[in-house]
């Protein structure tokens, strides 16, 4: 498997990101979760050729995540653009990835609960839009941010013209 031609279909452009780690050899990414101060305050890692999503095994899961307990941490604050005013919050780096690929701006949370984000999040300059996944979690991040909506399916399971064509209608806006 080439890793990046592969990350890549999830809408991941490496060449975005400083804050990362590409194994090609191992075909693994890892991704630094900061603080709103740029800290450093855990990772990420994907396998994309592991069967099983999520196991407490580093090295035996497609996905898993460590970050500092008691510490609000993210993903996509290296690639925030000030100039822009919505900031959409969404629960995985490759659905971040995706609103990134359109140039917007986005953040992963990367947690079951985002509630003790909820202050940290609204001292930012922007306006905050949760884009959620269709279950609980979800609309939890709709909750976090003061709107949003649910998405049918992963952002990242759009093509990038649909998830332009689904944002042009802002969902969120009753």
């Amino acid at each position: 498997m080439n890793l990046i031609k592969h990350l890549l279909t999830r809408h991941y452009d490496p060449t975005r990101y400083v804050n990362q780690v590409l194994d090609v050899d191992n075909n693994v990414l890892t991704v630094y979760l900061t603080n709103l101060a740029g800290q450093f305050a855990g990772f990420q890692q994907y396998r994309p050729e592991v069967e099983f999503k999520r196991l407490n095994l580093p090295n035996e899961a497609r996905y898993f995540t460590y970050s500092q307990r008691g510490v609000n941490a993210c993903w996509g604050l290296e690639v925030l653009d000030r100039t822009k005013e919505d900031l959409y919050l969404v629960e995985g780096i490759f659905k971040a990835s995706a609103l990134h690929m359109l140039g917007h701006n986005a953040l992963a949370l990367l947690t079951a609960n985002p509630k003790p984000m909820k202050s940290w999040l609204h001292t930012l300059p922007y306006n905050l839009i949760g884009i959620g996944d269709n279950d609980k979690a979800g609309k939890g991040m709709m909750k976090i941010a003061g709107q949003g909506f649910q998405s049918e399916l992963d952002l990242d399971e759009y093509t990038l013209e649909e998830l332009q064509s689904l944002l042009r209608s802002k969902p969120w806006v009753k």
